[in-house]
């Protein structure tokens, strides 16, 4: 797998600029009218290999994964990994659409926050959020669109830390909220 990242990181690395050079006469349409590259599932590529089964995901899968780990647990692996890259070299390939589905684990009394498709990532999300940041700063004509959902186990309180952390982490670089969404162009977001 490690061959085929260091390929694409190396058949795509030069798509980390493509918005800033789209022609002047689509900076000023909006956003919702262009097609996006995205990834699925973006942070797969760090799943959690000792990760217990999602609570969101069946009981009966989840029983079946603690008689029979040995079976059960490569085959989710397998069916739940959708990325090799991680979030920089998907942003490098051309990525502007990251698809995170978030959770909290249970049993944790931290306020840290992951990533989750059928098990738990690595990853906390807060990090990632501070490496997007870093490479937005990078790449300044650039836009990042972040698809958060599921929120898995957050309770109001840990969805109201995940906002914080947002609005911590990118404060001037998020989109405006007085401005409709049917109306945010490229232009007015640089």
């Amino acid at each position: 797998m490690e061959a085929t990242s260091k390929r694409s990181i190396h058949l795509c690395h030069e798509n980390g600029d493509w918005m800033s050079q789209l022609p002047e006469n689509l900076w000023d349409v909006p956003l919702h009218y262009l097609s996006l590259p995205g990834s699925h599932d973006t942070m797969t590529y760090c799943l959690d290999k000792n990760s217990d089964i999602s609570i969101n995901e069946s009981k009966l899968l989840q029983v079946i994964d603690k008689c029979m780990p040995w079976i059960i647990h490569p085959i989710i692996m397998k069916w739940s990994i959708t990325q090799v890259l991680n979030v920089s070299e998907q942003l490098d390939a051309g990525i502007r659409y990251l698809d995170f589905r978030i959770a909290h684990k249970p049993n944790d009394s931290s306020v840290n926050l992951y990533f989750v498709h059928m098990v738990y990532t690595t990853a906390v999300v807060e990090d990632i959020l501070w490496e997007i940041l870093k490479w937005l700063q990078a790449h300044p004509q650039e836009v990042v669109i972040l698809a958060c959902r599921n929120f898995v186990g957050l309770t109001k309180e840990l969805h109201h830390h995940l906002i914080s952390c947002i609005k911590k982490i990118f404060h001037s670089k998020l989109c405006p909220k007085d401005v409709s969404a049917d109306v945010i162009s490229f232009r007015m977001i640089q």
